[in-house]
């Protein structure tokens, strides 16, 4: 047998590959710092450069899945277009406010909904407590989606709520990510509940051995629960209790905020929870959808969900970030666990703190990401030299995700600052136009202020050189975060 020949046709044939994989790249017409970082890390590292961008390369979500995706979309547009016509409420005309529910209006067609009660939460006993008293009022369906369900602690009197609420017949629908909660998924909890009739899906199912065929690394991200299109929940907490969740981490204990909602804006959220079912399985449940009545209400409050992902608008979720910032006119406040931006979010933040805007970012001082952390301090110094108050927190892992502009307009949900969340991730934000919530949300984070250290340019310059080098290094990984 001639090696040579094999050797130098073997060659040949990984050399096509690379070019078309680099042409392919190219032609997608992504940001340039995504499309520079895989032809970067393609020709670095050839053979697993090649393998990683086969796993995590593209947004395709699977061939059956994106058909699906497809369907329900378009039935679920011929519902948010009926609500739409048939409801009353004209738009905010506040400059800052308006711009955004038009875009995610016109972008997806979700309706702005007044008249919504709401309550914080900033604690989790409160959130279960609460929870639990909801799910045993329930009279017909309980839909719930989280990226990460432990059944560890307080979480458990909420399972055991759920078993008790089919028992009396109601129809519970639990939407688990495969991998967040791979461990629940795989454990006799998981299967004893599906004995008891609680229907339980593995979302985006993880399979390696198909990943030429679906991108694995499309995670269901979202906090959503709706209980009989009457109550609704979202926010940044996943169903695991902070006193059990990841102590082993070091990072402290995760802080997070949920919002519990009453009103029309609980049929959106139940809608959306229905889209993302019937996505994942092909079954229609048109029966459990429902009408807002738009009954006329004395409360001015103006909401709108904005659900994203990748069987969605892809750019709505940056597009309406980047509009929220570049309208601000007087502050932006924002809170987030992995602080990794994209170029436009990068420069909108630092040419809105040079317009003297009060610009003020708090992450949490440790994170359990070390590559997202270092990959996120890389962009600090030019942060602080723009004029952004950056501030640390020290009370654990602030896994809050807001955003408040002008002390009037919020954003809250799902969603981190990162590339991950913004274009690849099933994501839910609540987007919030009401003075009271704003306010309500302002002492929250007035609090993790308090637990908070500013991080000034004069001590972070003095910073370790090897440090510094490592924080570069992992930038250049940040636009596949």
């Amino acid at each position: 047998m001639n090696w040579d020949w094999l050797l130098k046709l073997g060659l040949i044939i990984y050399g096509l590959l690379i070019f078309a994989l680099s042409l392919r790249i190219l032609m997608k017409r992504r940001p340039v710092g995504v499309t520079l970082a895989w032809l970067l890390f393609l020709y670095i590292l050839p053979g697993l450069g090649l393998f990683f961008y086969l796993l995590f390369g593209e947004r395709y979500l699977g061939r059956i899945r994106a058909r699906r995706a497809n369907q329900q979309f378009q039935y679920y547009s011929l519902w948010l277009q009926r609500i739409l016509v048939t409801q009353q409420t004209s738009l905010p005309t506040t400059a800052v406010v308006r711009p955004v529910m038009e875009l995610t209006r016109g972008s997806i067609g979700m309706p702005v909904i007044s008249g919504s009660q709401w309550q914080l939460f900033s604690e989790a006993p409160e959130v279960f407590h609460t929870l639990i008293n909801d799910i045993n009022d329930a009279k017909e369906t309980i839909f719930f989606e989280f990226y990460i369900l432990e059944a560890k602690g307080s979480v458990e009197p909420v399972l055991a709520a759920l078993e008790s609420a089919v028992g009396r017949g109601v129809h519970v629908n639990l939407i688990l990510d495969s991998v967040g909660s791979n461990r629940f998924l795989r454990s006799s909890r998981c299967q004893q509940m599906r004995d008891q009739g609680i229907r339980i899906l593995d979302a985006l199912h993880a399979n390696y051995l198909r990943m030429t065929l679906r991108r694995q690394d499309l995670r269901q991200h979202r906090k959503l629960i709706a209980i009989d299109n009457r109550i609704a929940y979202t926010g940044s907490m996943n169903l695991a209790d902070p006193v059990f969740f990841k102590t082993k981490s070091g990072v402290g204990p995760w802080v997070d905020v949920m919002v519990r909602l009453e009103g029309d804006i609980t049929k959106i959220i139940q809608g959306t929870l229905i889209f993302d079912w019937e996505m994942e399985t092909g079954i229609r449940l048109e029966k459990h959808l429902d009408w807002p009545t738009f009954e006329h209400t004395s409360d001015s409050n103006q909401m709108q969900l904005l659900p994203s992902g990748p069987a969605l608008d892809e750019e709505i979720l940056l597009q309406v970030l980047l509009t929220a910032i570049h309208n601000a006119q007087r502050s932006v406040i924002i809170t987030t666990p992995y602080f990794v931006p994209d170029e436009a979010l990068l420069q909108a933040l630092k040419s809105a703190a040079k317009r003297g805007l009060d610009v003020t970012l708090i992450v949490p001082r440790k994170n359990d990401s070390k590559l997202a952390q270092y990959a996120g301090r890389s962009f600090y110094h030019e942060l602080l030299v723009a004029g952004v108050q950056l501030l640390r927190f020290n009370g654990g892992l602030l896994h809050s995700k807001t955003v408040i502009i002008d002390d009037h307009l919020v954003l809250i949900g799902s969603v981190n600052l990162d590339m991950r969340s913004i274009w690849l991730n099933f994501e839910a934000t609540l987007i919030v136009d009401d003075a009271r919530f704003c306010q309500a949300l302002l002492k929250i984070i007035d609090e993790y202020s308090k637990q908070s250290e500013p991080l000034y340019l004069n001590v972070w310059q003095k910073r370790a050189y090897a440090r510094r080098v490592l924080e570069n290094i992992a930038q250049l990984a940040s636009p596949l975060l």
